[in-house]
């Protein structure tokens, strides 16, 4: 089967997890890439975790580099390295090579750079770990139990994450240059992406003032330990009955202290510790399964060591070999170029003189004037909340016509909570006459699209929704699988219409297998791939990231999806279905630690924020109510710069912490001596201090931190944006930067329904008559139903 990206040649010059990350995705679904590595070999090559099955091998270089080749070429060989990338169709660079030199040398090659901080700016000389990135990106400071140390999450999904945006501004640079044979510089910066991934509690601030803290309890879900593992469950309202019979708890229905939302919320940890009583003895995936043919949503926190033998996984033939090592399934599956890993990881250097470095043939520059990447491409959504909408948001960032189609009965989640709107969710706290338009939460997640209200339970609907399939491009669903089938909307339904239109879904659990049916938010997705249970205290239960992490991620996965599937299609004219499994997807970013886990069938328990090879790596307290500054020192270097900066120098050799080894034996004595410095301090001081000396600081940034940072405002992170209902104010963009025909935010989030005649009489060209009709039948609403 051919794949999706045939014919390019990249060159893999990176040398962080970001870049390599960035180039494995392309290789999965092949592209040519070449890995340049130094003499010594990437540094990737000597990151920790290391296989017990061969010593030497780095889980991360495994894991990032299936699929592609190496050579080793010297950094100062200036006439070699401008050979390759003279030949290259994507360049994707280590942090100080300028790319303009590329541009340059081949004005046809997309060049990307992936840093932590970028290039130049208030944060260009800062050291950037993952703890620093998420404690400045807002996520941190979410995570964790008040009172304690917030926590940073588990492995390096800042810099996946990173790796996977860059991926995507790399693909709409290639359907640009479909057009004008023009290649640019792709920018992203770990930092404004981690930022991008926790939004909402920054909008919030924008809009009311308000900031979320750990001691809200805002989320309607807790977790119970079963005889072999814990489980999350939602309890929504309207499934209150649901529960408790899924339960076997019909005496709680009525019960005084949980019958009503308000008193239920007041005595939330009563009702969990009569849920815990109840469940102890049982199976966590039995219980799981009941819930959720009960329509209540739960999960499993799998151990990464459980994935392995996951009946779930296995039924959909999740793992895969290459070379005779284990690696990760796909991300995406495509039914037409599905991923295809050639080999495993490269030996350092094995294809030295093998490949040719012919520079392409030159093809003329298409003069037009420029315009956004996207433009001329059309997406309909039926999405709702936060992943769906996201891949649509990143495709209308770069300049497609998004048309999000939405429900008069179901109204998104987003722009309203159906068991009562939330005073946090608007601006000033006020709800207003139009709840629906002034909702923080859609209004950030939805700039740049168009409304147009369709009842598909009418045929009349269901007819207008396949007149617009007709003249689409893209068709995005993030509702459970069998939802398109149920509306007769099924891909071979969709493809019979318009032949070479691409649909993407994005099922939690993919489309088959015992658990695909299964309902599922970003905390429960959280809980599947097994990042939860590496994510807590020492003893404790699991522990979630923020605002539903993955579910940005499983966004940003789709967008990546639908992208190469452009690709193929900008080539051969061929459309295909995509389905974008989120659960799955989302494990790539803790690739590594599953092999790890795979190889020893041991689990290491949560330990905080400790990790093996750094101490200190922590929070620490810092003057005010719960404040926060995180340390890292990556290396000896960093510590002996730490001690001096305390004050303490005599620190740096003490026998207690004069290495690593040491320093991990007495972390608990470490910790208190570093506590007793910061505790008096400001946190933004304390940080800015430790990096003018070197050290790898931040602090634990909230809410009216983020949405106040200097480094997001010099990378024009917030735009201003008018909104009729809600007003005007700064709305979080996209961490991801096109240097000649950059994405924007152009337009505020939509009106319900404000542009369905828009749509039936510019877009589909009905009738005057045709138009009145349909606006004033069933099929059409301009405000929801009654019980939407």
């Amino acid at each position: 089967m051919p794949t999706a990206l045939d014919g390019l040649r990249v060159v893999d010059f990176s040398d962080s997890l970001a870049g390599q990350y960035c180039a494995r995705l392309l290789a999965d679904f092949g592209a040519d890439v070449t890995l340049i590595e130094p003499v010594e070999g990437s540094p990737i090559r000597r990151m920790q975790p290391f296989s017990v099955t061969e010593p030497n091998l780095s889980l991360h270089f495994w894991h990032l580099n299936a699929g592609k080749r190496s050579i080793v070429v010297d950094r100062a060989d200036a006439e070699r390295l401008d050979a390759m990338l003279a030949a290259a169709d994507i360049a994707i660079l280590p942090e100080d090579f300028d790319p303009l030199r590329v541009e340059r040398l081949n004005p046809g090659c997309i060049a990307a750079s992936v840093s932590a901080f970028g290039r130049d700016g208030p944060l260009e000389d800062w050291r950037g770990p993952e703890i620093v990135l998420q404690a400045l990106s807002g996520m941190m400071n979410n995570n964790g139990a008040y009172g304690r140390e917030p926590l940073y999450g588990v492995g390096n999904r800042a810099s996946y994450a990173a790796g996977l945006a860059t991926c995507i501004g790399i693909l709409v640079a290639l359907h640009e240059r479909h057009s004008s044979n023009l290649g640019q510089v792709v920018s992203v910066d770990a930092a404004e992406t981690a930022a991008a991934m926790c939004f909402p509690y920054v909008m919030r601030h924008i809009y009311n003032g308000s900031i979320h803290t750990r001691r809200d309890q805002t989320i309607p879900a807790g977790q119970v330990k079963c005889r072999d593992g814990w489980v999350c469950i939602w309890i929504y309202n309207h499934r209150w009955h649901a529960v408790c019979t899924a339960l076997d708890l019909p005496h709680l229905e009525n019960d005084p202290r949980f019958a009503e939302p308000a008193v239920r919320r007041a005595n939330w940890e009563t009702l969990y510790e009569i849920i815990q009583e109840k469940v102890t003895d049982q199976c966590a995936e039995e219980l799981v399964e009941r819930l959720q043919k009960a329509q209540v949503i739960a999960a499993k926190g799998y151990q990464p060591s459980e994935q392995l033998q996951n009946g779930h996984l296995n039924d959909r033939n999740y793992w895969e070999k290459a070379d005779g090592r284990l690696i990760l399934g796909t991300p995406y599956r495509m039914s037409v170029t599905p991923r295809k890993v050639t080999s495993g990881a490269p030996a350092l250097g094995e294809a030295n003189g093998e490949i040719a470095w012919t520079p392409p043939e030159r093809v003329p520059v298409r003069q037009s004037s420029p315009r956004l990447p996207l433009e001329g491409l059309r997406v309909i959504e039926i999405t709702t909340a936060w992943a769906g909408p996201m891949a649509g948001r990143v495709l209308a960032y770069f300049g497609a016509q998004s048309i999000h189609v939405e429900s008069p009965n179901r109204v998104n989640s987003w722009r309203l909570n159906k068991e009562k709107p939330t005073p946090v969710n608007f601006p000033d706290g006020e709800a207003g006459s139009r709840p629906f338009d002034r909702s923080f939460l859609f209004n950030s997640q939805n700039v740049n699209k168009l409304s147009c209200i369709l009842n598909l339970k009418t045929e009349e609907g269901r007819k207008t929704l396949r007149r617009l399939v007709a003249v689409a491009d893209v068709l995005i669903c993030n509702f459970r699988p069998g939802t398109l089938a149920k509306l007769g909307l099924d891909y071979e339904s969709l493809a019979a219409i318009k032949s070479d239109i691409i649909v993407a879904e994005l099922p939690a659990f993919g489309g088959r297998g015992p658990m695909s049916g299964y309902a599922a938010l970003g905390p429960t997705m959280e809980m599947a791939t097994g990042m939860s249970a590496m994510m807590g205290y020492p003893g404790c239960q699991p522990e979630n990231s923020g605002p539903s992490y993955l579910d940005p991620i499983g966004g940003f996965n789709a967008a990546a999806a639908i992208l190469m599937a452009l690709y193929h299609r900008d080539r051969t004219g061929e459309g295909q279905y995509v389905e974008v499994p989120q659960v799955e997807a989302a494990m790539q970013f803790i690739g590594a630690e599953l092999l790890l886990a795979a190889e020893t069938g041991d689990d290491p328990p949560a330990d905080g924020n400790r990790v093996l090879h750094m101490a200190p790596h922590d929070a620490f307290p810092a003057r005010g109510e719960d404040q926060w500054v995180v340390i890292a020192a990556e290396d000896h270097k960093q510590w002996v710069a730490l001690c001096a900066a305390m004050g303490r120098p005599e620190l740096a050799s003490d026998p207690r912490f004069s290495d690593l080894a040491a320093r991990k034996r007495n972390e608990a004595e470490l910790t208190s001596i570093i506590c007793e410095w910061t505790a008096t301090r400001d946190k933004h001081a304390v940080a800015r201090l430790l990096q003018y000396a070197g050290v790898a600081a931040a602090p634990v940034a909230n809410a009216a931190d983020v949405a106040a940072s200097t480094y997001l405002a010099y990378r024009g992170f917030f735009t201003e944006l008018d909104h009729p209902d809600a007003g005007r104010h700064r709305h979080p963009g996209l961490p991801i930067h096109l240097s000649r025909t950059p994405g924007s935010q152009r337009r505020a989030a939509p009106q319900f329904g404000g542009h369905n005649q828009h749509v039936l009489r510019h877009i589909l060209a009905f009738s005057a008559s045709d138009i009145d009709r349909i606006s004033k039948s069933d099929a059409m609403a301009a405000v929801p139903f009654p019980d939407g």
